[in-house]
């Protein structure tokens, strides 16, 4: 295949917006998006077979809103023959297939892919930019000014001075409702005598029953069931 004049960028199955700090400055001419479906993803854990199909449900639905767009997929399914198994198998097979003039990803939520992408700067001959997520409210470095003298690290007061810095359900310099949380209360049981709406269902398409069939073989051995998939795997259909 004929290399590319742009850039090859990478999302993860948790990363699935528009507004990816990767692909805010996509060139869609010259630019690749690369989506795969690994083994080792899923397998690493075993995971549910319902979350295994609902992830890659919603990449594939993701990687067609982007082709919507004219931009370019490269797309690798987990029944691929050629497929290597691993995010760095995959991601040094594309290299090697388009030549990008350099690689740009998003900082993953994952410690251990993290630290994949920090080896592929090492092994692989092009320029490799992991750009921070935006989608947080923290960075790691504002996170480790606050988290340095303290005797713990509990989530608690994290929250809270979030919650003070960005001004979110408070009243003053105190929450809402004059109580921090509501754990407490959350673990009560609840009120039986309350009615309980009808959970939203959304009925799998095409792209969707493929995942499931895929699953069902690939994944036989994993725990839970694929019977009556329901789950919202686009934007669209959350937001329904």
């Amino acid at each position: 295949m004929e290399g590319i004049k742009g850039a090859l960028r990478l999302v993860l199955a948790d990363q699935l917006t528009h507004d990816l700090a990767s692909l805010r400055d996509i060139h869609v001419a010259n630019d690749v998006v690369m989506l795969c479906e690994v083994q080792d993803e899923v397998t690493y854990v075993r995971h549910h077979k319902r979350k295994v199909a609902f992830l890659f449900s919603a990449m594939r639905h993701f990687a067609e809103e982007l082709r919507q767009k004219g931009i370019r997929v490269h797309y690798v399914t987990l029944d691929d023959p050629e497929n290597a198994g691993s995010f760095t198998g995959e991601f040094g097979r594309a290299v090697t297939l388009f030549a990008p003039d350099r690689v740009i990803l998003t900082e993953p939520g994952e410690y251990r892919v993290r630290a994949a992408m920090d080896e592929w700067r090492q092994v692989l001959d092009v320029d490799v930019e992991i750009r921070d997520d935006d989608r947080f409210l923290c960075t790691h470095d504002e996170f480790s000014i606050w988290a340095e003298g303290r005797k713990q690290l509990r989530m608690d007061f994290f929250y809270r001075d979030m919650r003070r810095r960005f001004d979110i359900l408070m009243q003053g310099d105190a929450p809402i409702g004059g109580k921090w949380n509501y754990d407490a209360d959350n673990r009560e049981s609840p009120d039986l005598t309350q009615a309980v709406p009808t959970p939203y269902r959304c009925p799998p398409d095409d792209i969707t029953k493929d995942v499931l069939v895929l699953v069902a073989a690939r994944c036989a051995d994993h725990f839970g069931s694929l019977d009556d998939f329901d789950f919202a795997v686009t934007r669209t259909d959350a937001l329904a």
